[in-house]
C-alpha cells in the first residue's frame, strides 16, 4: 500500500475562512467547526476565559460559561466578527453566556446561522477564485446559463494536496502521538487547524487518556492549552445541537432536539 504523504506544516497562511471551500471537500470546514476555532482563537488572545460554574436549579447540571473579556464590537464583516458581535450582544450584564445559552441562541436565530454558513462558503469560493486558486465555469445546456462550476487552478490544486497531507499529518499526530517537542511549532496552530478539520472529538478521546506529565513531556504542549480546548467541547456540541435544529427547520425537516 502506498503510504499517505504528510506534511507538518499549515499550508495556508492566509486568513482561515478563505480555506473553508476546500476544507468543506475535506468533510471539514463547516460553521461550527470554525466557530470553535474562534472560540480557542479568543481563548489564546485573552479575549474570553472560559470557566465551569452554572448549575441548573433543577437538575445541578453543571455548564461551561465564557467570559467576553472585550466589550467593543467588531466593525469587520468577516464571519469572526460576526459571531463575536452575535455573542456580545447574547451575553448577560457580566458579559458571560453558558453553552446551553448558545444552544437556544442557535436555535432561536435559524435563518441567521444557516445564512452565516452559506456566507462562509461563499466568501472563501469568491476569495479562492479571485486570488488564482480556482476557476469558475459556466455550463450551458441549449444555450441556457446553468449552474457554474469551480476548478481548481495548478495553484489551487497544490493548495489543496497540501491541506490534504496537513490533515492526514494531524490525523497521525492525534491517533498515534509521538511527535517530539521539535517537530512542533505551535500547538496553538495544531489545535486550531484540528477543529477546523473536525478532528476535535479525536482529540479529545486520546488526550484523556494522557496525564498532564505525559502531554507536556511527549508531545510538549501545556496542560493549561488542553484545558482550555477540553473545556470548550461542551459549547461545539450544543451550538452543533443548536444549528442542526436551525438548518432543519429552514429546510423544513423535523429535528428531535
Amino acid at each position: 500500500m502506498e503510504k499517505v504523504q504528510t506534511i507538518p506544516q499549515v499550508p495556508f497562511k492566509e486568513n482561515i475562512e478563505d480555506a473553508a471551500f476546500y476544507l468543506q471537500k475535506m468533510n471539514g470546514g463547516k460553521l461550527e467547526n470554525y466557530f470553535q476555532a474562534f472560540l480557542l482563537k479568543w481563548a489564546i488572545e485573552k479575549k474570553i476565559l472560559v470557566i465551569e460554574e452554572e448549575k441548573e436549579t433543577l437538575t445541578k447540571k453543571e455548564h461551561g460559561t465564557i467570559f467576553l473579556l472585550e466589550e467593543e464590537k467588531s466593525a469587520e464583516e468577516t464571519i469572526e466578527a460576526i459571531f463575536w458581535n452575535i455573542l456580545l450582544d447574547a451575553s448577560d450584564e457580566e458579559n458571560k453566556i453558558t453553552d446551553h445559552q448558545i444552544k437556544i441562541m442557535a436555535k432561536a436565530d435559524a435563518i441567521l446561522f444557516t445564512s452565516l454558513a452559506k456566507k462562509l462558503t461563499n466568501d472563501s469560493k469568491d476569495y479562492l477564485t479571485q486570488n488564482g486558486y480556482l476557476e469558475e465555469k459556466e455550463r450551458k445546456i441549449f444555450y441556457v446559463n446553468m449552474k457554474k462550476s469551480q476548478k481548481n487552478t495548478a495553484k489551487g490544486d497544490e493548495v489543496y494536496n497540501q491541506l490534504s497531507q496537513y490533515s492526514h499529518y494531524l490525523e497521525d499526530l492525534i491517533k498515534y502521538g509521538g511527535k517530539t517537542k521539535n517537530e512542533i511549532s505551535s500547538w496553538e496552530d495544531i489545535l486550531i487547524w484540528t477543529s477546523l478539520f473536525g478532528f476535535a472529538d479525536k482529540l479529545y478521546s486520546q488526550t484523556k487518556k494522557m496525564s498532564s506529565q505525559q502531554l507536556e513531556s511527549q508531545m510538549g504542549v501545556s496542560y493549561q492549552l488542553i484545558d482550555v480546548y477540553t473545556k470548550l467541547s461542551p459549547f461545539l456540541d450544543n451550538f452543533s445541537i443548536g444549528f442542526t435544529y436551525a438548518k432543519n427547520s429552514v429546510s423544513g425537516k423535523r429535528s428531535c432536539c
